[in-house]
């Protein structure tokens, strides 16, 4: 294997920050899509038929991917083998953002066939699949590039680390935004979106351009120039085992991820009372995930990232067990946290103004939702950048049996099985919902959902995610990728290009 020079600051930041306006458009995409189309202070259509139509766009988003991945293992140009591809998917993505937010017209019911059914449907499922169309071509080949940025197992992680505290940072953004909307009399969801809608457009072309000048993609060096049928690919592939391992993995860990998104805000709006101050949970949610990531990224050196990612899942389950007390517990377990109570020292003028803005909104609750939230949070960086760094190693492990470099075929299924398994858990999240009697439509004050179809709510966005994380416990516990073995994987790649073609 060819020494790399180690990336410096500024080209590990400018790696990772495209990631940031990403994760502006992630965040409103997981937990702001659904309010926005499902909830009646958006486009009033039905929650079960809008997590059809977002399992469907994931469908074909997932079968894209191969296709770009091997596309781009494949491409041969003066600029390497991924930037073009990043390239040209950038203009299609932010296209089919701004027409999710932003319609150019307003949705009405239409019949045909026999059949009367609302145009938002078919406008929600293409404007996904265009969005999503450009985001594979251009997130692939991303993915692939910074797992071909380093080989040390370590600095793997630090780039992925890089990556994901620009990731949480946008997510951040994306979270305050809204806290600082509200200020200004904007709480809508639609609101919300408008503006970052437009922040996108412009920071992210702004960043990638960067990203493409400042740095480097490595020339590959692979034994023989032919590339390998796909068919030959997929069995190489299914043949790693600890690749499969990390697929199965996760997929179990994206389907409780999935609901856990889409059910979020109706959390907050129907449980809480407090649907307008949902920005104000975001922002100090994200704010424990960067936080936190020095301390995974610590804590992997010393035990690897397997049993690093245990401790994570099992610290995230934890804090996830609490969420239903809230639900069922009575008011007065949280008087003492009231704003009133916390706040007492402030000026009685300023006080008054509080009480005001936060009149029936149970703030007890709500505060006791942020600790939960924030300790329960802390884990989510560790179970994004360590199992994308974890994917890189892998990818070593395919080069040592194949003598090529073909992370983009890796991280395309890594990215499909992702996709798809997003897709079953918001069906499974959004109908199940429905399934327990939960109405996304109804007046949280005025015509309440039951406790009983709250309570499953708060099951389906806390403690069902948490039991498919711990799949992976039994998995990663026997994982045989350490850093030890793939130094020895590194060293036969290494022999491997040494001798003459």
């Amino acid at each position: 294997m060819s020494v790399q020079d180690k990336l410096n600051r500024y080209q590990l930041a400018s790696y990772g920050a495209p990631a940031l306006p990403l994760s502006m458009v992630g965040l409103p995409l997981a937990v702001y899509l659904t309010p926005v189309y499902a909830d009646a202070d958006g486009f009033g259509l039905s929650l079960a038929f809008v997590g059809l139509m977002l399992a469907l766009s994931r469908v074909f988003d997932g079968v894209t991917d191969p296709v770009i991945g091997f596309l781009s293992d494949r491409m041969k140009t003066r600029w390497g083998r991924r930037k073009p591809f990043v390239l040209i998917g950038l203009p299609i993505f932010i296209l089919g953002v701004w027409l999710l937010w932003i319609p150019p017209f307003e949705f009405y019911d239409v019949s045909l066939f026999g059949f009367t059914f609302n145009i938002g449907y078919p406008y929600l499922l293409g404007v996904l699949m265009l969005m999503y169309v450009g985001a594979t071509i251009k997130d692939v080949p991303y993915s692939a590039w910074g797992a071909e940025l380093a080989q040390d197992y370590n600095e793997r992680t630090l780039v992925m680390s890089w990556k994901e505290a620009f990731t949480v940072a946008g997510s951040l953004i994306g979270a305050l935004t809204p806290a600082l909307l509200v200020f200004w009399g904007y709480t809508k969801p639609t609101d919300n979106v408008y503006f970052l809608t437009i922040a996108i457009a412009i920071v992210m072309p702004l960043l990638v351009f960067n990203m493409l000048f400042a740095v480097p993609e490595y020339p590959i060096k692979e034994k023989g120039d032919k590339p390998l049928p796909i068919r030959e690919i997929f069995k190489f592939v299914w043949a790693n085992i600890p690749y499969r391992n990390l697929v199965i993995i996760f997929l179990f860990s994206t389907i409780g991820a999935a609901m856990t998104n889409s059910l979020s805000f109706f959390f907050v709006k129907h449980v809480l009372l407090a649907g307008d101050l949902y920005g104000f949970y975001l922002a100090p949610y994200f704010l424990s995930q960067i936080a936190a990531i020095p301390l995974w990224f610590k804590l992997s050196r010393r035990v690897g990232k397997h049993r690093a990612t245990m401790v994570a899942i099992f610290w995230y389950s934890i804090w996830s067990c609490f969420i239903p007390l809230i639900t069922i517990a009575p008011q007065a377990w949280f008087n003492g946290l009231e704003l009133s109570n916390l706040l007492s020292f402030l000026p009685s003028d300023w006080m008054a103004g509080l009480n005001s803005r936060f009149e029936g909104i149970p703030t007890g609750k709500f505060a006791f939702f942020i600790v939960i939230m924030c300790l329960k949070g802390s884990a989510i960086g560790a179970l994004s950048a360590l199992p994308y760094a974890m994917a890189a190693d892998v990818i070593d492990l395919d080069s040592a049996q194949t003598g090529k470099k073909q992370g983009g075929a890796y991280f395309s299924i890594w990215t499909m099985t992702r996709k798809l398994a997003y897709a079953l858990g918001l069906v499974v999240g959004t109908t199940a919902a429905t399934i327990v009697g939960f109405n996304s439509l109804a007046d949280p004050i005025n015509a309440p959902n039951t406790t009983e179809s709250l309570l499953w709510l708060a099951c389906l966005y806390s403690i069902v995610p948490a039991v498919f994380k711990f799949v992976a416990v039994p998995m990663l516990w026997n994982y045989p990728l350490t850093e030890q073995r793939l130094a020895e994987i590194q060293s036969e790649i290494a022999a491997q290009n040494a001798q003459p073609a």
